[in-house]
């Protein structure tokens, strides 16, 4: 009886070695479930607007039980603004070295680019190396946010970004623009000298009365500077919502 049970263990053994996946005694338990194994890795580490990034995911699973494999991108602006009027004015509000007024803009937040569900991975099977693999072709493209990049970008400003613009402008206006924006303005808005043209009297005016369109309508040159960031999330997810996950994020100048 015992070398009968013996042959059975053999025989079953066998079997299972057959399996897709071979049992991996280091994977963690989660949920009452085995977690997945998961790579993931890029064609490119530096991609620019235009590029391809072709993600690659390999995962297994220690009993072949999953039920997706999902690919997410979440898209971040973090700009300032380079900005000049048409009677020379110029400022910029974020440099390697200094930020005065920086806008942060989510235009996408883990966003599904690819899903592959479990009834589908059959697909991505690939017998050399024993695991699934599952290719995404992502397009890496500049995608408008909240913040368009010219002069509309002042319209869709909040209250506390416009108001900072436009402190941040009082310190550099020219007395042409100014009187762009105040063809009327007395000569008690002006100085007589020193580093600013504005007198704190037309400093407080502009502050206080500048409106969006009437800023909209002088400007010559407008720009976001700053970086466009691209995360891609990759979750293989079991039935029991066991999730292993990788992620990276692309950093784009602007």
């Amino acid at each position: 009886m015992k070398r009968y049970i013996g042959i059975l263990s053999i025989c079953l053994l066998a079997l299972a070695s057959c399996k897709k996946n071979d049992p991996i005694t280091e994977l963690g338990s989660t949920n009452n479930e085995f977690a997945s194994q998961l790579r993931v890795t890029y064609n490119n580490t530096r991609p620019v607007f235009g590029d391809t990034l072709i993600v690659t995911a390999s995962t297994w699973q220690r009993d072949d039980k999953f039920q997706k494999v999902a690919f997410y991108e979440t898209l971040v602006e973090n700009v300032g603004i380079q900005l000049t009027l048409n009677s020379g004015t110029s400022i910029v509000t974020k440099t390697n070295d200094e930020a005065t007024l920086v806008l942060v803009d989510s235009i996408a937040k883990k966003q599904v680019t690819l899903e592959v569900k479990a009834t589908d991975l059959d697909k991505y099977w690939v017998t050399s190396t024993n695991n699934y693999v599952i290719n995404l072709p992502y397009k890496v493209e500049r995608k408008t946010g909240k913040y368009p990049n010219d002069a509309t970008l002042i319209t869709g400003m909040s209250d506390n970004e416009f108001n900072t613009l436009k402190g941040l402008l009082a310190y550099t206006m020219t007395r042409n623009d100014y009187l762009a924006l105040f063809p009327t303005a007395p000569t008690t808005h002006f100085t007589t000298g020193g580093t600013y043209v504005l007198s704190a009297a037309g400093m407080k005016n502009l502050r206080d009365n500048c409106t969006r369109a009437m800023l909209v309508a002088i400007v010559n040159t407008i720009k976001k500077v700053g970086n466009y960031s691209i995360t891609i999330d990759v979750n293989a997810v079991t039935p029991t919502n066991t999730i292993t996950a990788a992620t990276r994020t692309f950093d784009i100048t602007l």
